[in-house]
This record gives structure tokens, sequence and C-alpha cells, in this order.
């Protein structure tokens, strides 16, 4: 069997690193450089808070339990340490509540802090104004660009060949046979790779990769960016990463990655449709500033870096996972929560790709709840 996997972010990495455990020959095909992307962007918060349904939420949970094991094989490692959020009025220590008290009935390890705990959790953490904290000790983060440089020099110690700089400029579909149609291979500029199997993992790009085998993503198109700092003496004794109150604007998500940089995300509450700040040079130093504001640690942050994309965000908020109903041949995968999810949808697209499998646990992300086409 010989698979062409589209896309060599963080996902496609997973999912032809995976593929190769199950002795199948891969050519990875990429328009850029690998993990360039949405994969570069990523805030890599890896967590359940907050995504429902339960089907969805669940997902994601098992993915995160998967992270220790996919890392130790990939000989990379998670920043494991929990999440903190707070709030700053009486509403806002409610609405933590409530959201504590939901996840904990899905068995997710968020408890209410209060004022004493989070100074006992992190002693140097100095807040503004507080009225309320919740904790999940289970998220972490991850190094992106890590991950994704391991999964291919994994996939390609198996035999994987990676293609850059290949943007696809056709799928080759055979729609004479009856039933669904079939792609046969892939066209990148003036070659054509013949294959068994084509996965499009293209992150922002898929609806148009999509479009090209005649089946649509629904998708919207989200700009996403993040700051990186200069490295700076560790934040947190603890924790992995800080998120503010979600009642005060602008908000400010923060994590420190192991050499010391400090990645810092200014988005929207729902971080879908509005995306993030940070779109010009002027909103990254105001961003920057409302970090100071947020943690005195972070008054006067040297910006090294910003980094901006787009954010693959399905139109129902869930991932896409699957085989299209339209070319019986074309596997799809897309989703927010790319990172969290990376070492789940590459097991287990591996195993459905591989030996033809349906695997349960994914039954409701599949491409066939969009109707006729996806």
């Amino acid at each position: 069997m010989h698979v062409v996997v589209v896309g060599a972010g963080i996902l496609g990495a997973s999912i032809a690193c995976h593929l190769t455990l199950h002795g199948v020959r891969v050519t990875i095909v990429d328009a850029g450089q690998p993990g360039e992307g949405a994969t570069r962007v990523a805030f890599a918060w890896l967590n359940a808070y907050g995504k429902t349904p339960f089907s969805y939420h669940d997902l994601n949970r098992r993915s995160i339990d998967m992270w220790a094991g996919f890392a130790h094989r990939l000989g990379v490692n998670v920043t494991w340490g929990g999440e903190l959020r707070w709030a700053v009025t009486a509403d806002g220590a409610a609405a933590l509540a409530a959201q504590a008290e939901a996840l904990q009935a899905w068995g997710y390890p968020t408890r209410i802090l209060d004022a004493a705990e989070v100074r006992q959790l992190e002693p140097d953490l100095q807040l503004d104004a507080f009225t309320a904290a919740s904790y999940t000790y289970s998220d972490g983060h991850v190094d992106t660009t890590a991950v994704v440089e391991a999964c291919l020099a994994t996939a390609r110690e198996r035999g994987a060949v990676l293609r850059t700089g290949s943007a696809i400029t056709g799928i080759e579909i055979d729609r004479s046979r009856s039933g669904a149609a079939r792609a046969e291979a892939v066209r990148t500029g003036g070659d054509v790779v013949p294959c068994d199997i084509v996965v499009l993992a293209g992150g922002a790009d898929m609806p148009a990769l999509a479009e090209m085998a005649g089946i649509q993503v629904p998708h919207y198109h989200t700009f996403g960016a993040t700051l990186l700092t200069q490295p700076l003496p560790p934040l947190f004794k603890n924790i992995a990463l800080l998120h503010s109150p979600r009642e005060r604007q602008p908000l400010i998500n923060v994590r420190q990655l192991p050499d010391g940089t400090v990645m810092v995300q200014s988005g929207a509450p729902d971080n879908t449709q509005e995306g993030d700040r940070g779109a010009t040079d002027a909103e990254a130093a105001q961003i920057a500033a409302d970090a100071g504001a947020v943690l005195p640690i972070l008054q006067d942050i040297k910006i090294a870096e910003v980094r901006r994309g787009r954010r693959p965000i399905p139109k129902d908020g869930r991932s896409i996972v699957g085989f299209a109903p339209e070319v019986s041949n074309v596997y799809v995968a897309t989703t927010h929560s790319g990172v969290t999810l990376t070492p789940l949808i590459g097991a287990f697209a591996a195993i459905e790709i591989a030996h033809g499998a349906r695997v349960e646990v994914l039954a409701p992300f599949r491409p066939e709840r969009f109707g006729s086409q996806i």
C-alpha cells in the first residue's frame, strides 16, 4: 500500500509516522516547509477544557492520556503542570465554579482554588485582583516544531519520502466505476505521484485541497497569532499555563518553553471565528503591554518573534476524520485543537487507513455528518 499524505504539519506528520508503524509506504507532500503553518503558530495547550459535546471532550481527553507514550516514542518532551485561570468578579467566580462542576461530572480534574491555595501553588504569582481560580492539573504544552521534526525523522527512518516545496496542483480521480469515485494519483507541478490512498491533512488549506477531489470542507478562515519573547527566568514553579480572567478584556494566555522563551496569545473568548489579536506590529506591541499588566514579571518584555497564520477550525467546532463518502480512498483529517489531538488522530487514522477498520471512538466525527458532501 502506498499512501500520499498531503500536509506536513503536526497532524499530517503524526499520521505519516503512525502509518509507517503499520508497514505502509508513505510519501509526505507539503507546499512549504514542515510545520510552518498553523502548527508553528499554535499555542499548543494540551487540554479538553470547555470542549463540547462530551464525545469531543472525551476525544481530547483520550489524546492527552496518549501524549506521554507518544512523546517517549519520539524522544521529545512534554511540559506538564496544569492550567490555572482566575476571576476578578463575583460573576466570573460563579462561571468558573459552574465550568468546574460540569468538567468534574465528565471526570476532568478541575477544581476551584481560593487565594491561599493559589499562593501555595504559585508563591511568586502576583494577581492584581482575585475572586476565585480554577486549576486543572492534567494539562500541559509541547514544542510543536520538535514534535513535527521527530515524527518526520521517525517516518523517514522507516522509508517514508518527504517532498517539501511541492504544492499539490490536482488529484486524479477515476469516476468511471460504479459507486464512489477513487483517487489514483496526486499532481505536484509536473510530477504525478500514483497512490492507493490520499490523506488530506493540510490544515487551513483543507478547503482548497478537498475541492481538488470534488469535496468540500466547511472551515472557518480564522487568524492566529502568538508572540515569543527573549528567554526569561522561570515564571512558574508548578503550573504549565496561565490564562487571564475570561470576564476581562483583553484575554492573555501565557506559557513558557523549556529554554525560557515565553509564548503569549491574545484571542477572542470563543477562540474560533474572531481569531487572535496580533495582525500588526502595533497590535503585537499592545499584547506585550497587556501581558505586563496581567503579570508584572512580563513588564517591558522584548518580543523576539511574532508568528502569524490561519487556524483550521471546522464550522461545527469538532474534528472531521475519516474517508470521504464521495471519493472512497481520500481520507480527511482536520480539526481545531490539532496539537492536543495529534497522537490520537495519528494512531487511529493509521489503523483505519492501513487495515480498513473503523475505530468506534471516531464515529461522531465522520465526514458523512455534513450530508452528501464534506
